[in-house]
């Protein structure tokens, strides 16, 4: 019969010292068969050992005579797998030995099964959440459909209306009717289509958010050049004429932003004050770039947002309860508010009745790199 040395590579030989025996126990080996007295000299050592390889088994057989086995304290036992007494038996020995070896192959099989299966369920759990996010996104887009469809309803209904009845008149009755009235029913024509026109940009603005399609449009620009021209653009193309007070504070100017998303931040919000604010109060504009960071205040001297109508105005289709005789679709501060997250950035709103509006945006903006020449 083949001893164990020729089964098996043996790598903790007869005559090693006890340092090298305590080092050896924390290299890799399959089974350790050990006598009591090494049980009592390395009890924490081989204990530590044995956790430390769990889930998977690390056999200990423990060789021990007939007396000590009588009187040994059974607590002593609970790192030892099996047991075997002297005098031993040779074939005894060996059939132990393979069974506690195959023990140990069958518990790294079924680690490396369960490793292999727990990541096969990672995956599992990592799809569906893809695929919860990817459902709730339809149905976050559905919703969004579906309100659009039941505002069209009722905001394009009013302006529909004005158009349809205003070009009936000039239709039937054009030949009877004064240059100056024409001109009038031309007025509300236009009016109307103009306030349509915002609506459908102002949805497509969200839809394009919702999608993220800006994410990735970085590029440096000169921030309060930037500015100074939005601020020209509002005061061109607006009705109302207001004046907008700029000021730029901060060590620097040139940045990398995402423009689009920007401009739509501060076309809203500079639409708003402008909106809500009377002819003869200045709107104040400041733009600070300090620590990596932006910080818009627009502040306007208008109506002001009653307390109970702050929190909703940065959802969808809502407006101030004391601004329904004031044209506007709801959707300004919802893309605000969309478009500073999708920026990972801030925005606060403060307001009186009466006494105005503050609106302040904090946004992230890493200072391109110096060009050295």
């Amino acid at each position: 019969m083949n001893t164990l040395a020729q089964i098996n590579e043996i790598v903790a030989p007869e005559g090693l010292s006890s340092k090298e025996l305590e080092n050896l126990i924390q290299q890799p080996f399959d089974l350790c068969i050990l006598c009591m007295v090494m049980l009592k000299r390395y009890r924490q050592t081989l204990h530590a050992r044995k956790e430390a390889e769990y889930p998977v088994v690390l056999p200990y057989l423990l060789v021990i005579t007939q007396k000590q086995l009588r009187i040994i304290n059974y607590n002593s036992l609970h790192s030892i797998d099996e047991l075997i007494t002297i005098p031993i038996v040779k074939r005894e020995l060996l059939l132990r030995v393979e069974v506690l070896l195959r023990s140990r192959l069958l518990s790294q099989q079924m680690h490396t099964a369960n490793k292999k299966l727990s990541m096969e369920i990672e995956q599992i759990r990592c799809l569906e959440t893809d695929i919860r996010s990817s459902l709730e996104r339809e149905r976050t887009l559905n919703e969004l459909k579906s309100r659009f469809v039941s505002m069209v309803s009722h905001e394009f209904r009013s302006p529909l209306q004005v158009i349809l009845s205003s070009s009936q008149i000039i239709e039937q009755h054009g030949d009877r009717l004064s240059l100056e009235k024409k001109q009038q029913f031309f007025q509300h024509i236009k009016a109307n289509v103009k306030k349509m026109n915002q609506l459908l940009n102002d949805v497509l603005t969200i839809g394009e958010v919702d999608l993220k399609m800006f994410k990735a449009d970085i590029k440096p620009i000169n921030l309060s050049d930037f500015v100074h021209d939005l601020i020209e653009e509002i005061c061109l193309t607006s009705e109302q004429h207001r004046k907008i007070a700029f000021k730029f504070y901060g060590g620097y100017n040139d940045v990398y932003v995402n423009e689009n998303l920007i401009r739509h931040i501060l076309i809203n919000l500079l639409s708003n004050a402008v909106k809500y604010s009377s002819p003869e109060n200045d709107i104040n504009f400041t733009l600070r770039c300090q620590d990596g960071e932006a910080i818009f205040t627009i502040q306007d001297k208008g109506i002001g947002i009653p307390c109970e109508d702050k929190e909703k105005l940065f959802g969808l289709f809502q407006r101030a309860s004391n601004a329904k005789d004031i044209p506007g679709t709801g959707l300004g501060l919802a893309i605000v508010k969309k478009c500073v997250d999708l920026y990972a950035g801030s925005v606060e709103l403060e307001s009186e009745v009466g006494a105005g509006t503050t609106v302040t945006v904090k946004l992230p903006i890493p200072q391109p790199a110096p060009v050295y020449r």
